[in-house]
């Protein structure tokens, strides 16, 4: 229980500074505000995760891939999680934007941060309250949500983009947009799977664990927690020169 608040409060220290910074014309409606949360609740870690069970199930029971193999947990990490849960998140956030008073690139950048906030705050709970290195690092450093924030400044990016008929930056922002959020979700997970596959091995045989796997994925989450770290420091800033 007392993970669960802390992961709570941790998350909302991110975002709530750097929204307190913006003027108050800027400012959304509190039932607004729930709304989006809790959308990202139901339709996005509720919705994401029955996609999980029927895409995944494709994966298993049709294309006949083993549940155990590291093929399965790369699918898993990109597809099954990175891709779904992006795009579910991305759903909410779109349905809300439409729903907004106002079409600014703050309103892109908060209102998606809400959808994965709804979305994270489940998912972070349930994992953090398992502990272990996810659990630990999803608690202290929302990437969810500075993924989302990272989606919506660049979908917003697109979108004036294409109201100007620029092609060529439509095709870059929107490829932003949604390849670096998904990338990362995936190899954030994929990396966390293969730092535990080396515990294993570390504890079952000392002296036939992968030092390649290990030292990869422990440089990808100082990448991770440092693009989380960059991205929070950008939304503070522009937050505080509207």
């Amino acid at each position: 229980m007392i993970m669960e608040i802390l992961t709570a409060i941790i998350m909302v220290l991110w975002i709530l500074p750097a929204y307190l910074k913006a003027p108050k014309d800027y400012r959304l409606d509190k039932k607004f505000i729930i709304k989006t949360i809790l959308m990202g609740i139901v339709i996005g870690f509720i919705g994401a995760f029955i996609l999980q069970i029927i895409v995944g199930s494709i994966f298993t029971n049709v294309l006949m891939i083993p549940q155990d193999s590291l093929l399965y947990e790369f699918i898993k990490a990109f597809i099954i999680f990175g891709l779904i849960e992006e795009l579910m998140k991305f759903c909410v956030g779109s349905f809300s934007l439409k729903k907004s008073q106002f079409q600014s690139k703050f309103d892109y950048m908060i209102i998606f941060a809400l959808s994965a906030f709804g979305f994270t705050l489940l998912e972070t709970t349930i994992v953090s309250s398992t502990g272990g290195l996810s659990g630990i690092l999803r608690a202290f450093f929302p990437f969810h949500i500075m993924w989302q924030i990272f989606m919506g400044a660049h979908f917003y990016e697109y979108k004036v983009a294409k109201m100007n008929n620029d092609s060529k930056t439509m095709k870059k922002e929107l490829a932003l947009a949604f390849a670096v959020p998904i990338l990362m979700h995936g190899c954030c997970d994929f990396s966390t799977t293969l730092i535990r596959n080396v515990a294993i091995l570390i504890q079952s045989a000392m002296n036939t664990f992968d030092f390649i796997s290990l030292i990869l994925s422990l440089i990808y989450m100082i990448v991770l927690i440092f693009f989380t770290i960059i991205t929070e420091i950008k939304f503070y800033k522009y937050c505080k020169n509207l």
